[in-house]
């Protein structure tokens, strides 16, 4: 009994300590003063929980190993030896242990005041779509705004402040290394600071059910080095470049023959759709259906042609209109769209 026990607590150890190695989402090795404030929460509760259980495993193995005798070897039983126990274990340690940790949320929670007004203003406005997110750059050192679906960018080291909206259901921003889920209501404005110590790519989520595509609604932050968000800020800023070969020239002409055109934007030509995300600049990102696929050929093709298939219940419709040459050049154009 004692060895199947021991071999339990042995399992139960190494499950702790595999769960504790580091992973993208993994909110208790932080890259960001946010997340490092609520990690620093994180570690007080995972310790004291885990002291809590290692000291109930030791009394539960020390019960079970006791010595046991015959009924007759025993005294009377004592109905009131273990009111001490009960006290203690009961009553006093899990409402130290509770009280504390309240006092350090609370404590946390003052660093986040999520409705207060900023100073500066937010420079980026975060919308949540079912089921993708859509970031508005309102910079006012921009000559212009633009958009930036699914892919984030903030200067590393820098504080960044944002603003956090839904277009439809309750969202949730969550990048776990970067800052804590924060919910996004409709008719509710929310506003986050945001900061990457590190230069480095920060995966993101929306951290509440918003319906059936909730499970491939993604994100990412890029935190640049300023000379390398400067870069990226005055390509965004450009309209779309211009096809270079006939092949690209005729994908543009099928993008704007094609629903394309209705439901998305491309700067600097006829499409103003504004149902879908932004593509003027869909070249140069590295995932697409709301960062549910790698941004390559075979993906993107895939996406046009049966959206349906991978995301079900999402606005973009299945395209089996085109040809597999007017597919290919369709291709070639958003992929020249950097």
């Amino acid at each position: 009994m004692v060895r199947a026990m021991l071999r339990c607590l042995c399992m139960l150890s190494t499950v702790v300590l595999l769960a504790g190695c580091r992973g993208p989402q993994n909110f208790l090795f932080a890259e960001g003063t946010a997340a490092d404030r609520l990690a620093r929460l994180g570690w007080i509760a995972l310790i004291s929980f885990s002291v809590v259980t290692v000291v109930v495993w030791c009394l539960l193995v020390a019960v079970v190993s006791r010595r046991r005798g015959s009924f007759g070897e025993h005294a009377p039983v004592d109905t009131t030896s273990g009111i001490n126990w009960i006290i203690v274990g009961g009553l006093i340690v899990p409402i130290t242990v509770l009280s504390t940790l309240f006092f350090f949320s609370l404590d946390t929670l003052r660093d986040f005041p999520m409705g207060k007004l900023m100073h500066p203003a937010p420079s980026i406005r975060v919308t949540a779509r079912q089921w993708w997110f859509d970031a508005e750059y309102l910079d006012p050192s921009l000559p212009n705004r633009f958009h930036a679906p699914t892919e984030l960018h903030i200067p590393a080291g820098a504080p960044v402040n944002l603003e956090l909206v839904t277009a439809d259901v309750i969202h949730s921003f969550w990048v776990p290394k970067l800052h804590g889920k924060v919910d996004m209501v409709p008719g509710m404005t929310n506003r986050i600071r945001l900061q990457a110590d590190h230069p480095g790519i920060y995966d993101g989520e929306c951290g509440e059910y918003c319906g059936m595509q909730h499970a491939h609604m993604r994100l990412r932050v890029f935190a640049d080095t300023p000379a390398d968000y400067a870069r990226w800020k005055s390509r965004q800023l450009a309209d779309a470049s211009e096809p270079q070969t006939p092949a690209e020239q005729r994908g543009k002409a099928d993008f704007m023959a094609a629903p394309c055109a209705v439901c998305h934007t491309i700067r600097g030509t006829d499409a103003h759709g504004t149902v879908g995300p932004d593509l003027t600049h869909v070249g140069s990102r590295t995932r697409i259906a709301g960062g549910m696929l790698v941004n390559n050929t075979a993906n993107l093709q895939a996406w046009i042609v049966h959206a349906q298939s991978f995301k079900p219940g999402t606005q973009m419709p299945d395209i089996n209109s085109l040809s597999g040459q007017q597919l290919s050049e369709l291709t070639l154009y958003l992929q020249s769209l950097k």
